[in-house]
């Protein structure tokens, strides 16, 4: 299978992120571009803390079909969250 890799920036609350991949990750950087701290943000449930990464892979073959949500709680900092996708190459964004 032929894949490619993508990356989106999302600083706002956004419900429906379409995954179509093979894996997805959601990383929170610890300082934002602007050199303050992350807030803290949540995909699905599942909090991520400041300078991590929220991995979901499949097995071969396997597509993840999810629709994820991301909220960020607001803490004085700035919103940021980097989303890294590999998707089959026949398969829209």
């Amino acid at each position: 299978m032929r894949t490619e890799t993508t990356t989106e920036f999302h600083a706002e609350n956004y419900d429906g992120v379409e995954s179509f991949c093979v894996s997805i990750a959601f990383y929170r950087p610890t300082n934002s571009r602007a050199g303050n701290p992350t807030n803290e943000v949540i995909v699905n449930g599942v909090p991520i803390e400041a300078g991590a990464t929220f991995r979901i892979g499949q097995n071969v073959g396997d597509l993840d079909t999810t629709k994820y949500s991301i909220q960020f709680i607001s803490s004085g900092g700035d919103n940021e969250l980097y989303i890294v996708r590999i998707i089959p190459k026949d398969v829209g964004q």
